[in-house]
Formats: C-alpha cells, sequence, structure tokens
C-alpha cells in the first residue's frame, strides 16, 4: 500500500461552514505531514479570485492538488461537454493534477460520447476518475464498470476512484466492489459507513461496519488514498490518528 495520502478538505467541512476559505486550510494539511490536498468545487465562491489563489499557496507549501467535483460527466446518456470544459479550465488553472467526476448516466452503446470523450481529454494532462455517488440509480458498480471498461476499450484515459463508503448506501458490498473495480482504481477514497435507524451514516475509521482494511488489501497498492470524512471542529488529533491507522495497514 502507498503511503500517498490525500487530504479531502471535507475533513474541515465545520471550518468551512463557518467562513474558512478552502485556500486558509492548505497549511494544516501541510502540518500533517501530507503533500496531497483534495479541493471541493462546490465550496468556490470566486473561482476568478479563489482558484489562483489555492493554485500559489499549494506551490508555496509543496502541495499537490486533487479537484472534485460534485456533479457527473453524463447526463442522460449524454457527455456534459461544457461542464468537462469549464472544469478542465479551473483544473489548468488551480495546476490540479487530477479531477474526479460522479458518472452520472452513462449509456455504453453511445460511440458519438466516447469519441467526443477521448477528443476532449486529449489536449490535457490531468488524470481524470469516476465514482458512484450515494444514489440507487448512479451509485452502483456496474455503472462505473460501464464507463471504464468502454474507456480502456477505446484508450480513453478515464480510470475509476474507489470510494470505500459510498457503496454501502446503494445496498452493495465494498469489499465485492473492490474485487470488481481493481483493474480501473487510480484512486482511493477512505471513509467509514454506520447504519442506523435513519439508514447509513458517515463515520470516522472504524466508527462504522465497513472492513475498510480488508478493502484496501483488495485495492492497488500503488495509488493515492484519500480521506474522506467531516473531522469535527478540532479535527488535527483525528487526522493524525487516521493517518497513523492508514500507515499501519502500508506496513503490513
Amino acid at each position: 500500500m502507498s503511503k500517498d495520502i490525500v487530504i479531502n478538505l471535507l475533513v474541515f467541512a465545520d471550518a468551512v461552514s463557518k467562513g474558512t476559505r478552502q485556500v486558509e486550510l492548505f497549511s494544516k494539511v501541510a502540518s500533517l505531514g501530507v503533500k496531497k490536498v483534495e479541493v471541493r468545487r462546490e465550496w468556490i465562491k470566486d473561482f476568478a479570485v479563489e482558484l489562483p489563489q489555492m493554485r500559489s499557496k499549494a506551490a508555496e507549501l509543496g502541495l499537490e492538488v486533487y479537484y472534485s467535483i460534485p456533479a457527473v460527466l453524463f447526463k442522460r446518456g449524454k457527455l456534459d461537454r461544457g461542464g468537462l470544459l469549464e472544469v478542465l479550465h479551473e483544473a489548468r488553472v488551480l495546476d490540479a493534477t487530477r479531477v474526479k467526476f460522479a458518472v452520472g448516466e452513462f449509456d455504453d452503446t453511445a460511440q458519438k460520447e466516447l469519441f467526443d470523450l477521448k477528443n476532449i481529454l486529449s489536449g490535457h494532462t490531468v488524470l481524470v476518475t469516476v465514482e458512484g455517488d450515494q444514489s440507487p440509480a448512479n451509485g452502483r458498480v456496474e455503472t462505473i464498470l460501464a464507463l471504464v471498461e468502454a474507456c480502456r476499450t477505446n484508450n480513453i484515459p478515464v480510470y475509476a476512484t474507489y470510494d470505500v463508503g459510498n457503496f454501502v448506501f446503494v445496498g452493495q458490498e465494498p469489499l465485492y466492489n473492490a474485487v470488481k473495480l481493481y483493474p480501473f482504481v487510480r484512486y482511493i477514497h477512505l471513509k467509514d459507513v454506520e447504519m442506523t435507524l435513519q439508514g447509513p451514516q458517515v463515520r470516522s475509521l472504524d466508527g462504522g461496519h465497513i472492513n475498510w482494511r480488508a478493502a484496501l488489501s483488495l485495492l492497488p497498492k500503488d495509488v493515492p488514498v484519500g480521506i474522506e470524512f467531516p473531522c469535527g471542529e478540532e479535527p488535527e488529533e483525528l487526522l493524525l490518528k487516521t493517518i497513523e491507522k492508514i500507515q499501519q495497514v502500508n506496513k503490513s
């Protein structure tokens, strides 16, 4: 298992809810000894101002930037060309090396959409990955597999982000899906999920019912691992413990 850990800024959700900007959190990420940060697009209020600021701060601190997009790549079977081009432009301004979308509604018979996707990505070096969301329509492993398998067949550089928790929300087994997605995974999101009377609830690692260590053992060992769950008002202690847990798996 790689020691390549990423902090998704969702861990600082409490601070952001109180008005802290994402760029102000970069120093906290660096102080944890982590070299990669994942920015959340839905938290950007002024793209023209914040993207260059985050790029500059990341360069100052030696952080590599990933870009998390809470939007689908495909809508009703059609590639969201405008949305993809906009995000790729933002990623270039941000100097992000990776961009993550949700799959959305992909039609594996739509060759024109795949051709357009390949053509658009040919002019960019950013790595694009997709994951399922927490909806039954777009969150199942079959949806992800349909796209990444079609991309492999057509030599399109789109890969999978494996989110160990999201599958629970759509009633699927994370470990089984780890095996299915193994050939395509280029990024891993870690969280835990507890089953409650109110439904699945995201928790910190070992706070739920997922055997996340077993999931990691079934996934590629050389891909980045992102920590992605809210860590409360004073997240540093929990984050340090989480990093240590992941590193313990790395050594096993």
